[in-house]
């Protein structure tokens, strides 16, 4: 998945209600090519979740965000780790804030053995930082020995955007998910996903980052691209 020539639509599920209604009627995730389980705001038991989870068609994307990088209820690394764990045999790709990359190791590893690919991750909410921050996002994650990297960042400028392009464009050492958020982000993520994002977020049910579209619509906007 993480070697597709097409651009993929993430549908981001952010809240147990719509886990519960995609798990009663699938086609709620209409234009999606994965999904992805933001397990951190889900906030249900895994005895609760994982019975959910297997009812869904589509590869999933299970991620348990650091509360500085958007994550809900101040969950610590043992806390997300447990949740990324426990439900590590329903998923296709892990997503791991590239923060947590050196905490989280066991269960990257775990992921690895399982052959679920891992994602490294990098979120700010206030700005897009400097290029030599986001080349030495790619840097981390082969550090690691994670299969992609996903930059996402609020944009202030046309420039912003125009470097996010260029991140895109340069990093040819393994796949990149690149988006914008704020006032420019849903333009961002048209304009990305067509110079060479992979993976492209949309959400299911409410959104959960500014400047995300329904995913239904990101993928017939991007069809029609």
């Amino acid at each position: 998945m993480l070697h597709s020539s097409q651009p993929l639509v993430v549908g981001a599920v952010s809240s147990a209600a719509t886990l519960e209604a995609l798990a009663s009627d699938p086609s709620l995730a209409e234009g999606c090519d994965l999904l992805e389980l933001r397990l951190d705001s889900i906030d249900l038991a895994p005895d609760e979740s994982r019975p959910l989870a297997q009812k869904l068609t589509l590869p999933l994307l299970i991620t348990a965000r650091h509360p500085e990088e958007g994550g809900l209820y101040n969950l610590d690394a043992t806390e997300r780790a447990t949740l990324l764990d426990t439900h590590l045999d329903l998923a296709t790709l892990m997503d791991v804030e590239l923060r947590s990359a050196l905490e989280l190791e066991k269960v990257i590893a775990k992921a690895k053995a399982r052959n679920v690919g891992v994602i490294g991750s990098f979120h700010d909410f206030n700005a897009t930082p400097g290029d030599e921050v986001l080349r030495g996002a790619g840097d981390f994650a082969l550090q690691f020995k994670l299969e992609a990297v996903k930059v996402a960042t609020t944009l202030q400028s046309p420039n912003d955007l125009a470097r996010l392009i260029q991140l895109v464009a340069a990093e040819k050492r393994l796949p990149v998910a690149a988006m914008g958020m704020g006032n420019l982000g849903r333009a961002s993520r048209l304009v990305l996903a067509k110079c060479g994002s992979l993976l492209n977020y949309g959400y299911v049910g409410e959104s959960n980052a500014p400047g995300q579209w329904a995913a239904s619509e990101l993928k017939k906007l991007l069809n029609a691209l």
